[in-house]
């Protein structure tokens, strides 16, 4: 049978969850390879070209210039935090030395707390309030909250059931002109693509190799990962 295949013709792939040596890649997660770079490059790209295309035309340089900064850690952060790269550095343990900013970045409540965004955006869109920037930057924080404490196998359903009732209760905080895009997307981010652990699929073997975290050919080894129930 062919590697990439497993039992009843679905696709396999190893899943490695040994963090690779070196500093920590908190962006890509580290290891990622240069098709994962490329797919955030292209999925921030792609929103940012959008944001450009839609914007209001009034908005001034200091308010374009923050509006581009903040688009482009939040679009591409939804690509960047899916990758197995990065579940795998986020949801495995931390191998010493640990700084303080380590831990941090490492809590995902904690991680998820440094996002400021809302704010920094009702300082210079300027029908922006600071309410609509409150329920912003609450909404994922709650979010992550809530998927972090519920058992490993209803997370993802419950960050998307989640994700289903922000983006309808999105009209509750009004909507500043250009930034309808910037709720949904930040909580996509954080907790969809962030809170919810899920296995790091890595590139398949070839054959006969036996990579880390994969069982000889390429067979799923999940056991080596870290467990939760």
């Amino acid at each position: 049978m062919d590697e990439a295949t497993a039992a009843g013709g679905t696709r396999a792939a190893p899943v490695d969850w040994a963090v690779p040596p070196g500093p920590r890649d908190w962006l890509f997660g580290t290891g990622a390879t240069r098709a994962e770079r490329g797919v955030v490059w292209a999925t921030t790209a792609l929103a940012v070209g959008v944001l450009v295309l839609t914007a209001p035309d009034d908005w001034s340089w200091l308010t374009w210039a923050v509006v581009l900064l903040v688009a482009l850690d939040v679009t591409g952060g939804v690509a960047a935090n899916a990758l197995g790269s990065a579940k795998r550095l986020y949801h495995s343990p931390l191998a010493p030395p640990v700084t303080r900013l380590d831990r941090v970045l490492h809590d995902h409540v904690a991680f998820t707390a440094l996002h400021v965004h809302p704010f920094v955006l009702a300082a210079v869109v300027p029908d922006a309030t600071w309410v609509w920037a409150l329920w912003w930057y609450l909404v994922p924080v709650a979010g992550v909250i809530v998927v972090r404490s519920v058992p490993a196998y209803l997370e993802r359903p419950v960050a998307l059931g989640f994700a289903t009732v922000a983006l309808v209760a999105a009209p509750i905080a009004g909507t500043p002109e250009g930034l309808a895009w910037f709720g949904p997307v930040m909580v996509l981010k954080l907790v969809v693509a962030h809170a919810v652990r899920e296995e790091p699929y890595r590139p398949a073997v070839r054959t006969g190799d036996v990579g880390p975290g994969s069982a000889p050919g390429g067979t799923p080894d999940a056991a080596q990962g870290p467990t939760r129930a």
